[in-house]
C-alpha cells in the first residue's frame, strides 16, 4: 500500500473513494425527496430534470378536469419513489411558452426524463397502473433502485 505507516490519510482516502462511488449511485439528490416541486421558473425546470437520473414533469392548467384526476396519482408516485426519481408539476397558464419550447399539444401531458433528456410521455388521462408502469420501467432504463410492490391501490 501506497500509504504505509499513515493509517490516518489512508483511512480519509478510502471514506472519500466510498462516498463518491455512493454519491454516483445515487439517483437522485436529497432535495427532491419528499413530494411533488411546483415549478415556478423556467430555470427550476432545468434544475428538476438534471437533479436525478429520472424526472417525471405533471404539465398541467388549472381548468383543465382531467388534470385534476391525474394529479392525486401523481403525488402518490411522487411519495412513493421519493429519493428514487424527481416529480414536479408546472403550470402551463402561468408559462404558456414551455409549452411552446417542449411541443406540449394539450393537458395533462406528463414528461419523462432519464438522464436529462426526454425518454417519454404520457398524454391525457393516465391511472395509477399506467404511470407506475412508466415509472418502473423509467428507473430500470436508468439503472435506480425499483420497487415492485407497487402503489396502493388506486
Amino acid at each position: 500500500m501506497a500509504f504505509e505507516g499513515d493509517e490516518e490519510l489512508a483511512e480519509l482516502i478510502k471514506r472519500k473513494a466510498a462516498s463518491i462511488i455512493e454519491e454516483a449511485g445515487r439517483c437522485c439528490s436529497s432535495e427532491f425527496e419528499g413530494g411533488v416541486v411546483e415549478i415556478g421558473y423556467p430555470e427550476e425546470l432545468r434544475d428538476v430534470v438534471e437533479g436525478c437520473k429520472v424526472a417525471f414533469v405533471f404539465f398541467y392548467t388549472p381548468t383543465c378536469p382531467y388534470c385534476r384526476i391525474v394529479a392525486p396519482l401523481f403525488e402518490e408516485a411522487a411519495a412513493y419513489y421519493s429519493g428514487r426519481a424527481a416529480f414536479a408539476k408546472l403550470n402551463l397558464a402561468r408559462m404558456p411558452f414551455v409549452a411552446d419550447a417542449l411541443g406540449i399539444l394539450g393537458t395533462p401531458t406528463i414528461i419523462v426524463f432519464i438522464n436529462g433528456r426526454e425518454a417519454g410521455r404520457l398524454v391525457g388521462l393516465v391511472d395509477g397502473e399506467r404511470l407506475e408502469v412508466a415509472v418502473e420501467s423509467a428507473l430500470r432504463a436508468a439503472g435506480c433502485p425499483a420497487s415492485m410492490d407497487g402503489m396502493s391501490a388506486s
